[in-house]
């Protein structure tokens, strides 16, 4: 048996042999580009870099032509790095001007292929360079000059430094890609494997494929092939998924399946199409994960209001719902009635639980900017009106009511069997009933429900100020603890702790200050 020829050897032995291994200096406006040559000029500056560094490793390999200049057959990188480099000459091989056309052509791809450490074909151009190769080795052949035992294609692949395989679907692509994938194959829209498995396909569905996705080729890719194959073979799919949205194609999957049940009739094959399609052991990827999501959002539904539902149900819910009918009673009905300084949705959302609690120094700003009392804004009132427009009603009461006794104290609640007041008698509040005033008191009604301890009075500060040594409570704010309490003495601007009231002073920034001081431990 004829052994395999070594190619590489064979070609460096021809070039050592044509010139004996002598580099010149050649001038680089001297070279000129082979107009053959398929590879793809890319990475100069990075060669440049190496150049700089270690040198040129390799010399070009030219052959003379007419009026003193010569032709690139392997380096034209090189050659474009040393230009860059500001050099003014190359060393070169340079080759017989009447040297075989057919080793040239080998020579040339097997020059570039070396230095390169790989083909570094475009991958349009492996086809082209393959061909060339083969017409190299089948003339070669035939005048004797070499023997080829084996498959050429291994030859090739030799030369070129890839895989049969790369040889073979370069073939494939050449011989049956269509005119308009081959287009956009040149252009590199679509890879080597995209462009192989397009191959794989028939005339008809090539063309359809290419009108689904004119326009979209970066959305395609070779599993997508497959599958666009699998289906059309399959007969019952459609080409794209329905469901997907027009941006985005999709190719019906798990076509084989559900190809046996199609067949008995027990499927109509598109999956979206099933009213049984969820649990079913045929059913596609795409809806089985559509289903999934689905059950998971109605279980998150569901929670989400059993959650909201025993969220309305808690003191904390009962206190939102006051504060929203309270706050309505001002013509506040959302979060855009507000100041920009409050921008909170909790109290007026349907999902409660997916917001955070509104805060005190909200409601303090909220009370302040309608100039509701806190224990109004927070409490109500038993007759469920706001504490303020009570007390006019009540005002307005006593001026309408007859008067009973001679100091107008009039019971306008008409709980006094008599008609007369006798808390008033000895109040020197702004209210004309006990219902209205936040207050408690040895005098309050005996006819009305004990009202409990109000809110603390909170001031805005800087806007209203401590007297000069008073001690306080404090609500303060900083960028990492939105409400911090604590008790400070206030004098002359500065906050002081009640330990050192003399050089204890702090740096605080303070909100809010109420007198109304909480219980010390253990009283």
């Amino acid at each position: 048996m004829a052994r395999k020829l070594d190619i590489g050897a064979m070609l460096g032995d021809t070039v050592s042999k044509l010139n004996t291994m002598q580099v010149r200096e050649i001038a680089l406006d001297q070279l000129e580009e082979n107009p053959d040559n398929s590879y793809a000029q890319t990475g100069i500056d990075e060669l440049a870099e190496s150049i700089e560094v270690i040198g040129l490793q390799q010399p070009l390999v030219v052959v003379p032509v007419e009026d003193g200049r010569f032709r690139i057959l392997a380096g034209h990188r090189r050659r474009n790095a040393l230009e860059k480099l500001e050099r003014k000459t190359a060393p070169c091989v340079v080759l017989d001007a009447d040297l075989d056309p057919s080793l040239r052509v080998l020579i040339l791809h097997w020059t570039n292929t070396m230095a390169r450490g790989g083909a570094g074909l475009t991958a349009e151009n492996t086809f082209a360079a393959a061909k060339e190769i083969k017409e190299a080795l089948v003339d070669l052949k035939q005048r004797g000059v070499i023997e080829l035992p084996g498959k050429l294609r291994t030859y090739v692949a030799d030369v070129l430094k890839v895989s049969e395989a790369a040889i073979a679907r370069a073939d494939a692509i050449n011989a049956h890609l269509s005119k308009a994938w081959k287009g956009d194959y040149k252009k590199a829209n679509i890879n080597d494997s995209v462009a192989y498995e397009l191959s794989q396909c028939d005339d008809t569905l090539q063309r359809d494929l290419h009108d689904l996705y004119k326009g979209n080729v970066c959305l395609l890719d070779a599993k997508d092939v497959k599958a666009h194959k699998k289906a059309a073979a399959a007969g019952f799919a459609p080409l794209k998924c329905p469901k997907e949205p027009y941006y985005c194609i999709e190719p019906c999957v798990g076509t084989d399946k559900r190809a046996a049940a199609v067949k008995r009739g027990e499927c109509p094959g598109c999956c979206h199409d099933c009213d049984k399609a969820d649990g079913c052991e045929w059913v596609c990827g795409r809806v089985s994960k559509s289903n999934r999501l689905n059950a998971d959002a109605e279980a998150m539904k569901a929670k989400r209001k059993q959650e909201n539902e025993a969220f309305e149900a808690s003191p904390l819910g009962k206190l939102r719902r006051r504060l929203r009918e309270t706050l309505a009673e001002y013509g506040v009905h959302s979060y855009r009635d507000l100041s920009h300084v409050v921008y909170n949705n909790w109290l007026w959302t349907d999902d409660p639980t997916a917001y955070h609690s509104i805060y005190l120094s909200d409601l303090l700003e909220i009370a302040e900017q309608f100039g509701i009392d806190l224990q109004e804004l927070l409490f109500g009132n038993p007759e469920g009106a706001p504490l303020r427009q009570l007390n006019e009603q009540m005002q307005q009461a006593v001026q309408e009511l007859p008067q009973v006794d001679g100091n107008d104290h009039v019971c306008v609640t008409g709980l006094n069997p008599y008609g007369v007041c006798g808390s008033a008698q000895c109040c020197d509040q702004p209210y004309a009933c006990c219902i209205a005033c936040p207050k408690p008191c040895n005098s309050r009604c005996g006819n009305l429900p004990e009202v409990p301890q109000p809110a603390p009075i909170w001031h805005p500060y800087p806007d209203e100020k401590p007297e000069d040594g008073q001690k306080v409570l404090t609500l303060c704010h900083s960028n990492y603890v939105r409400d911090n309490y604590g008790a400070f003495v206030y004098r002359a601007g500065g906050w002081y702790l009640p330990e050192f009231p003399d050089d204890g002073l702090m740096t605080v920034d303070v909100r809010w200050w109420s007198a109304e001081l909480p219980p010390e431990e253990g009283k």
